[in-house]
């Protein structure tokens, strides 16, 4: 996992961290996400999720102003192990608070429910 910082020029600060997956030896998202299976993908999605939120609280991002942006698969929400709402139980119990979590829609996917999925985000 890593963590790049989102700058707002104009305040001339960190306006949000963008977790991102990284493989054992720097290999980037993709060729991540490639060696995964099709049916552990929502699962692997689910723990990169935790993961960004735990390593977050444990590097010390949670002190700071700055929120934490995190992708997620959208029709991962039709999956009951992988949904946001763990995610958003991860945050309650390592303290990290849930109003400065940003979740990032993934476009490798097409959404099969965008009413779904809007009420999700929107809750």
């Amino acid at each position: 996992m890593a963590f790049q910082p989102i700058v707002d020029i104009g305040r001339q600060e960190i306006f949000a961290y963008e977790a991102l997956v990284r493989g054992p030896n720097g290999e980037n998202a993709a060729s991540v996400f490639e060696a995964v299976t099709e049916t552990l993908l929502y699962g692997f999605d689910q723990a990169c999720r935790i993961t960004a939120i735990e390593q977050a609280t444990a590097l010390g991002l949670v002190g700071r102003s700055a929120a934490l942006s995190i992708n997620f698969m959208p029709n991962a929400v039709y999956e009951p192990k992988a949904c946001i709402r763990k995610t958003l139980e991860t945050a309650a119990r390592v303290g990290f608070p849930t109003d400065r979590l940003i979740f990032e829609i993934t476009e490798g996917e097409a959404v099969t429910d965008p009413a779904h999925l809007a009420r999700i985000v929107t809750r």
